[in-house]
């Protein structure tokens, strides 16, 4: 499963936890309480719960030896982003006696905490726990939706920040830790600017396919039967290319819609034989989920994707037929491969290349797009010298009560030396967190995404933003690095399923169940979003163009988990 954790201050009148429940390790004042098969390493005063590897070797971490102690304890989390990498926590001791707790970067599973000022926790506190469902379990109450947050969640779409929506719980972001006992964050997260060459260097193809092959072989020796789901798009088919040659079973799975724009097969079909594996299809004849019903597992903060349900659940219960005890995904191979449509690299490339290499980068850029050059160079010009937007705001049916500037994250805080294509690059790694932990088969067993893993992550933010479009190509360097391993007709392809407009026969069959839910709910009662403004959006019946109808299933999700509180 999951990893499934929560972190309780003594724990001295717990003493009959529910059977699912174990008491794992305890450091300082601290029981971590969880599944009994939850993956842990533990030393004196030092615990790491989750899956890690040596950044040196690229080899599972399999103990915690002196020298990783000695290192924590003397450097904290600063050595830990130097030398471990996986998808993992770790709760330490420092040489003060302080209990600390650190999630690793730059994605993974999250955990979360209370946030509200404490000089100290009571007995029996729950500090911080990964799972709604446990914290329940463990006693947790007093779940209260906190109207600013979730207006910001709406406002600023696919932002990621520590606010969850509920009152006095927050997420403690990738690479962040925390002292256990205050609730205060700690100096020495992990940034991607920290890692953003400036100027930035050229990466070859032979060196990313060294650096992605090696961490989804690393990844792929910790668990002894994998299905990857296979979209048939070419981040998901690189991950196949990497396992091509593992010994231990693993096939991949892909799940069709009907109508072309969700009907990837022949695409996933080749990726497959080039991989020398099986593929199971999984064919659905529609997406009927209801958008309105409860939400089947408590989630920390919104997430999950209504319509998406029934399409959840058979890619579950296909991993589970097979017997896998994880699922691999190329989630986020947009963001690392550098999937970028805008004009930062053109920018970057005139300030670090040169008037020629910028040409260059427009002229790719324009042949991409199907644009101008002369556009992606005025464009490129503005971003130079406009100051950057940090994130997007859409305020659409929503009222200005809760009208806020965008949520603080750390990320944000972006040194003037990054440029334009930099922070293109790694701000797109902000919203990856959302399609990581945001189905509910990532509740069920591991979910992995090798993809954004720290090393490739890196190396990533180093890379010239320019050359990851290079001939017109996006996510050019990838396919250069992989063009042997990956079928021709995934390796050249340009386009990219969809199934977005599966979704409006669902939805203009619930226009009125929707109104009803949407104008007497909390959303509504509370002035967040704009009751005639909505009104008026459900009235017409939605088309496959239409983005307003995406909007307002996005405002249905929210509404339902504020009822599943």
């Amino acid at each position: 499963m999951s990893i499934r954790i929560a972190l309780v201050h003594r724990c001295d009148t717990v003493a009959a936890l529910p059977a699912a429940v174990a008491r794992l390790a305890q450091v300082g004042d601290f029981q971590i309480l969880g599944d009994r098969d939850t993956p842990l390493l533990a030393s004196d005063g030092l615990v790491l719960l989750g899956w890690a590897f040596r950044r040196d070797t690229l080899m599972p971490l399999t103990c915690l030896d002196e020298e990783l102690a000695a290192g924590v304890e003397r450097q904290g989390p600063a050595w830990v982003h130097r030398h471990i990498w996986g998808n993992f926590f770790l709760v330490w001791r420092d040489g003060h006696g302080i209990s600390r707790l650190l999630r690793s970067p730059p994605a993974g599973q999250a955990i979360y905490y209370e946030a509200r000022p404490r000089p100290a926790p009571n007995s029996n506190q729950i500090v911080a726990f990964t799972d709604l469902s446990l914290a329940r379990l463990l006693g947790l109450r007093s779940l209260r939706p906190e109207p600013v947050a979730l207006d910001a969640h709406i406002r600023f779409p696919l932002m990621r920040g520590p606010l969850t929506g509920i009152a006095d719980i927050a997420e403690l972001l990738p690479g962040e830790s925390i002292d256990l006992a205050t609730g205060r964050l700690l100096p020495g997260a992990w940034s991607p600017w920290a890692h953003a060459a400036s100027p930035p260097r050229r990466i070859e193809p032979a060196e990313l396919r060294e650096c992605v092959g090696g961490v989804v072989g690393s990844w792929a020796g910790r668990f002894a039967r994998i299905q990857l789901e296979l979209s048939g798009g070419l981040d998901s088919s690189i991950v196949a290319a990497c396992l091509q040659d593992r010994a231990s079973p693993w096939r991949a799975v892909n799940l069709a819609t009907p109508g072309v724009p969700g009907d990837e097969r022949d695409y996933a079909r080749a990726s497959a034989a080039q991989a020398r594996t099986s593929l199971a299809e999984i064919v659905m004849p529609d997406l009927e989920s209801d958008p309105l019903a409860p939400i089947p597992i408590p989630r920390a903060r919104p997430g999950g994707f209504g319509l998406l349900g029934s399409s959840d659940a058979a890619l579950l219960a296909a991993a589970r037929d097979y017997g896998a005890d994880a699922i691999f995904t190329g989630v986020g191979g947009d963001n690392v491969f550098g999937y970028i449509r805008k004009a930062g690299p053109v920018a970057d490339a005139l300030r670090f290349a040169g008037a020629k290499a910028a040409w260059k980068a427009a002229s790719d850029l324009a042949t991409m797009t199907g644009d101008s050059v002369w556009r992606a160079l005025r464009l490129a010009l503005l971003q130079l010298v406009r100051p950057r937007q940090l994130w997007p705001r859409d305020p659409t049916l929503l009222t200005s009560r809760y009208d806020r500037e965008a949520p603080a994250h750390p990320w944000l805080s972006v040194p003037r030396a990054i440029a334009p294509g930099q922070f293109g690059y790694g701000r797109a790694l902000m919203p990856i967190q959302l399609f990581v932990d945001g189905y509910d088969r990532s509740f069920a067993m591991p979910m992995i995404a090798p993809l954004l893993s720290q090393p490739i992550v890196e190396l990533g933010l180093q890379a010239a933003s320019w050359n990851w479009c290079a001939d017109g190509h996006d996510r050019s360097l990838a396919r250069a690095a992989f063009a042997d391993r990956l079928a021709p007709v995934v390796r050249d392809r340009r386009t990219k399923g969809r199934v977005e407009s599966l979704f409006v026969t669902t939805y203009n069959g619930r226009r009125g169940h929707i109104r009803e839910f949407l104008l007497d709910g909390y959303l509504a009662r509370e002035g967040i979003i704009d009751r005639e403004a909505v009104d008026v959006a459900l009235k017409p019946p939605a088309d496959a163009l239409d983005a307003v109808y995406i909007r307002l299933l996005q405002i249905v999700d929210v509404e339902r988990w504020i009822r599943s509180l």
